[in-house]
């Protein structure tokens, strides 16, 4: 096994990316991860003062890509709002389990760290979301509820990836046609009883 520094941080981050979508943080072990590279635990703490500091620049790495690199792609994307979104759609049902999402969520409720980025997150991502449908024509308030939807659509998305991604864009398309419908009556009056 090799002593000296021969994997870069980002090969560190990679490993403990891996492990953490197969199996949690728990499993995000240096010793576990020297193995996986084929390295000493030595090479680690050329790059971390230690596992905390590994975690944090887990964190701190998902977040910067997990979102600003896809939003820019995204408008840049040729066609109006709904194009834009049914990108979108497309990013997600290609990911499939490849995805970290559904492991920082589980961390999150565990971690405050963890929690606070995944806010940043879902929070950058929704404003995103919210902006396309305003694109549509809906009004803020409406906008925000149709994005909350759309969003949550995604991410159930992540958490079952059971169907091939063809399936599973095919549902999404559904579920975008449904949320770009607008209101056939006024919203104020769907609680009130039919006579």
């Amino acid at each position: 096994m090799q002593t000296a520094p021969d994997r870069t941080a980002e090969d560190w981050l990679r490993a403990a990316a891996k492990r953490l979508a197969r199996s949690g943080p728990a499993a995000v072990a240096v010793e576990a991860l020297a193995r996986d590279l084929g390295v000493t635990k030595g090479s680690f703490y050329w790059h971390f003062r230690d596992r905390p500091a590994l975690l944090a620049a887990l964190i701190a790495q998902w977040e910067e890509r997990a979102t600003a690199p896809l939003i820019e792609r995204l408008r840049s994307h040729p066609g109006g709002p709904r194009a834009r979104l049914q990108a979108l759609m497309a990013t997600v049902a290609a990911e499939g389990g490849g995805s970290l999402d559904p492991a920082m969520r589980g961390w999150a409720l565990t971690d405050d760290h963890a929690r606070a980025a995944l806010e940043r997150v879902d929070e950058t991502r929704l404003a995103f979301i919210a902006g396309e449908f305003a694109g549509l024509g809906f009004a803020a308030a409406e906008a925000r509820t149709r994005a909350r939807l759309f969003y949550l659509h995604l991410l159930g998305e992540h958490a079952l990836g059971l169907a091939s991604p063809k399936d599973r864009l095919a549902a999404g398309e559904k579920v975008l046609a449904l949320l770009t419908r607008p209101l056939e009556q006024d919203p104020t009056r769907l609680n009130q009883p039919s006579r």
